[in-house]
């Protein structure tokens, strides 16, 4: 082969190979970047997974809440319920039409009061609750900080207004009966104590339907 012909051929073989390695290049700059592509989708996969979790144990959370006030609201409308058959019964024996006017006069004028009543104390327990969750988010109540178990408080509903109790002993869990005073409540949940710098856990009492006698 002549010399010039053999140096063409080697400039060829020359440029090829340059552009084998340029295209090796690129093709290894874009194996990085898919490889780093992967590695963001796998992070973003995580944290969805992490806030569909965090979300479910919250709903999980919230259904409880729910199941155990529709309880307390079944219990009371079956002591309604019995109320009414009883009243009913004694409205049917007295016979007289005055009388039953009268009595459903007063009976629908109750109910009205213990209805606002009822709205009145359920508004300034959700803002009680929502004064103490508000207390548990802000840096004074971090998790991190230890909860005393020798003692804690009870915020308990007391007909018009509500009232701050210390009690020895770790707090009751929710759902379950408590007698203060010789008087029936029922642990609605369980919060950080709404005293400035307390350890203490606070649980909020609901005071039990009466049923009638």
């Amino acid at each position: 082969m002549p010399t010039d012909a053999a140096d063409e051929v080697a400039n060829l073989l020359a440029e090829h190979g340059k552009e084998l390695e340029e295209r090796s290049a690129q093709i290894r700059e874009a194996v990085v970047a898919l490889e780093q592509r992967e590695e963001r989708a796998r992070e973003l996969h995580f944290r969805v997974e992490q806030v569909l979790r965090d979300g479910a144990l919250e709903l999980d959370l919230r259904q409880a809440e729910l199941s155990t006030r529709s309880s307390e609201l079944d219990a009371r409308e079956a002591a309604v319920a019995l109320a009414e058959e009883k009243v009913e019964s004694r409205r049917r024996a007295l016979g007289a039409v005055e009388l039953r006017a009268a009595a459903a006069t007063r009976r629908e004028d109750d109910v009205r009061l213990r209805e606002q009543e009822l709205e009145r104390r359920a508004a300034e327990l959700a803002e009680y609750a929502r004064e103490l969750d508000e207390r548990v988010a802000s840096p004074a109540h971090s998790p991190s900080r230890p909860v005393r178990e020798d003692e804690h408080v009870a915020l308990v509903s007391t007909g018009d207004r509500y009232r701050l109790i210390v009690r020895t002993g770790p707090p009751p869990k929710p759902g379950t009966a408590v007698e203060l005073d010789d008087m029936p409540y029922r642990t609605l949940r369980l919060t950080a104590s709404p005293l400035p710098g307390d350890d203490r856990s606070c649980a909020l009492l609901e005071a039990e339907p009466e049923l009638p006698g």
